[in-house]
């Protein structure tokens, strides 16, 4: 069926669609199945489970790049830049489903160590103690948390590995090597590929 999103939320990771029948019907993020965020005006083709829920959701084929949203992001990921993989992690603050390549994990790691680093110069700077570091760091914890979920779901593990961390330095070393590991070009458990 082909339909119209009316509205995506990335904090509940859930959206609305507006078939062509004039029905309404909601959808996860899981069920969203192309590279760039599901965006508001976007035409889409989608099935209906049981529970009258959208799902496969993808871009309509048919729909020219003029009746596109001026706000869709057109890149694939072979195009984006560094901060590029960041904003795609913040775009997915809280989405602990799916998988997260190489790429969008440590891009991601990367630019926070760096806005850490700006953030301490400011406290410095301003003379504010760590406030604006503080913030930051809790403003970010979340999302690094969401992408290291992904990441381990890419190397096929579930999510609850994360917690081994725990365990000093094993754990750490662990993990490091888990994140640095080549997610499988094939769907897993956790969803498709995420290359």
């Amino acid at each position: 069926m082909k339909g119209t999103i009316l509205d995506f939320s990335i904090q509940t990771n859930s959206g609305i669609i507006s078939g062509e029948d004039q029905q309404r019907y909601t959808f996860i993020g899981s069920e969203w199945k192309e590279q760039i965020s599901p965006q508001r005006g976007l035409k889409v083709d989608f099935d209906i489970n049981e529970k009258h829920q959208a799902i496969a959701v993808y871009k309509d084929l048919l729909t020219t790049h003029s009746t596109t949203p001026i706000n869709t992001e057109t890149k694939t990921e072979d195009q984006y830049q560094f901060m590029d993989w960041f904003i795609k992690c913040l775009k997915n603050y809280a989405n602990f489903n799916g998988r997260a390549r190489r790429k969008e994990y440590w891009f991601f790691r990367l630019a926070v160590f760096l806005l850490t680093l700006a953030m301490m110069i400011i406290d410095t700077v301003l003379e504010t103690e760590v406030i604006f570091t503080g913030l930051f760091t809790i403003a970010m914890l979340l999302p690094d948390l969401a992408v290291s979920v992904r990441r381990l779901h890419d190397t096929e593990r579930s999510g609850w590995w994360f917690l081994i961390a725990l365990i000093p330095i094993i754990g750490f070393i662990l993990l490091m090597i888990w994140f640095a590991s080549e997610g499988k070009n094939q769907p897993n458990l956790y969803g498709e590929a995420a290359k």
